[in-house]
C-alpha cells in the first residue's frame, strides 16, 4: 500500500479531476475537428490522458483512498462552434491539467508520484503549446506551465 499525505492526496485528486474533464472535453471536440491531423492529435491526446488518469486512480486506490469519479458532463464555460473554438477549449483543458500536476509535484516527495506528475505536466504543456500553434495563439508556450 502506497502512503499519500493529505496534501499529496488532495493535489492528486485535483489532478485526476482535471484529467477526467480533459478526457470528456477531448471527446466533445472530436465533433468539431475538420482536419485529419487535428482529429488524429485529439485521438492521441485522449489515449495519453486516459493513461495518466488510470495511473492516478491506481495510486489513489493503492493508498487505500477513494478516487473521484468522472462527471457525466462538464461545464466548459464557452460555446464551441467550430474547430478553432474547440481547440481553444483544449488549451484550457490542458492548462487545467498542468495546474493539477504541478500541484502534485509541489506536494509530494515520493519519487514515483513525482515522475507521474512530471509526465502529466510536461505532456499537457507540450499539447497546449501545439494547440496554441495550431490556432496561431501567441505566445504559444508558457514560461512556467501549471503556475496559476
Amino acid at each position: 500500500m502506497t502512503e499519500l499525505s493529505e496534501e499529496a492526496g488532495n493535489a492528486l485528486r485535483s489532478a485526476l479531476d482535471a484529467e477526467h474533464a480533459a478526457v470528456w472535453v477531448y471527446g466533445l471536440t472530436t465533433a468539431y475537428a475538420t482536419e485529419s491531423r487535428v482529429h488524429n492529435a485529439i485521438n492521441d491526446a485522449i489515449e495519453q490522458h486516459k493513461r495518466v488518469r488510470d495511473t492516478a486512480v491506481k495510486v489513489i486506490r493503492g493508498a487505500g483512498q477513494t478516487a473521484p469519479s468522472a462527471q457525466p458532463a462538464y461545464d466548459v464555460g464557452a460555446q464551441v462552434t467550430d474547430q478553432g473554438s474547440a481547440i481553444e477549449l483544449l488549451v484550457k483543458a490542458e492548462t487545467d491539467c498542468q495546474t493539477g500536476w504541478r500541484s502534485v509535484l509541489e506536494n509530494t516527495d515520493d519519487p514515483g508520484l513525482r515522475s507521474t506528475a512530471l509526465d502529466g505536466l510536461t505532456t499537457a504543456a507540450t499539447r497546449a503549446t501545439r494547440w496554441r500553434l495550431t490556432i496561431g495563439q501567441q505566445p504559444a508556450a508558457q514560461a512556467f506551465p501549471g503556475q496559476a
